[in-house]
């Protein structure tokens, strides 16, 4: 028996070279489109997470006081006074909304509920409130201008808070308060005026609201089973 070695001819070298320079071009191609649809993957996996540690962190927000055309006509006694009075801006710093609402409820009756415009995404996004002053407390010189905010994060309890203007009539100045968290403990021991009365109309419109939430739950739960 003979064996024959044939020796490749330079052509056959040549077609060999070439396929091995495709074949490495291809794999080099794929690995570079398999990295780059891995970075892609570990880029949004990274970015849900975080988004989701966003949504997940307790609500805060800061409410900033700005110049409008709103004016306060006041009468005291014969006097008459006008003055700005301000509207507010608010901007979420932490968590994220699902809705706002401005509520003015004097204890008995709902003057006004405003639903406000919301952002799809809160980073650098404010919204402006302004509401007519029809709760209002008067005591002596000092004029009490309150509402409240009810606000719902993306994932967590609702928060109930109340937004107050202080108003010096002797020298027009306006004081803003926000009040949360409320603990309505402390209204067995205040003494009667305007904080008092202020947290009294605080504890039954969150009795309303929590109320509401349950019956809302409720028919919810009874469209899924239906």
């Amino acid at each position: 028996m003979r064996i024959h070695h044939t020796k490749p001819s330079d052509q056959d070298i040549s077609k060999h070279a070439a396929y091995a320079s495709m074949l490495g071009t291809y794999v080099t191609v794929l690995g570079t489109i398999l990295g780059i649809v891995f970075t892609w993957s570990q880029l949004r996996i990274a970015h849900s997470e975080e988004e989701r540690a966003r949504r997940a962190e307790p609500l805060a927000y800061t409410l900033e006081a700005v110049n409008t055309h709103y004016q306060y006509e006041v009468q005291s006694g014969n006097i008459t006074a006008s003055f700005p009075a301000p509207s507010f801006r608010l901007r979420v710093t932490h968590g994220s909304l699902h809705s706002i609402t401005a509520i003015s409820f004097d204890g008995s009756d709902f003057h006004e509920l405003s639903t406000l415009p919301i952002q799809d995404r809160w980073n650098g996004c404010s919204v402006d409130i302004t509401m007519p002053s029809q709760s209002v407390i008067v005591n002596g010189d000092t004029v009490y201008d309150y509402f409240f905010l009810f606000l719902e994060p993306a994932e967590g309890p609702h928060q109930l808070d109340l937004v107050c203007s202080i108003i010096d009539l002797n020298t027009q100045q306006v004081r803003n308060r926000i009040l949360h968290p409320i603990s309505l403990a402390q209204l067995d021991f205040l003494s009667e005026g305007p904080e008092k009365q202020m947290l009294s109309v605080y504890d039954i419109l969150q009795k309303k609201v929590v109320a509401l939430t349950v019956q809302c739950h409720r028919f919810s739960e009874i469209k899924k089973t239906v």
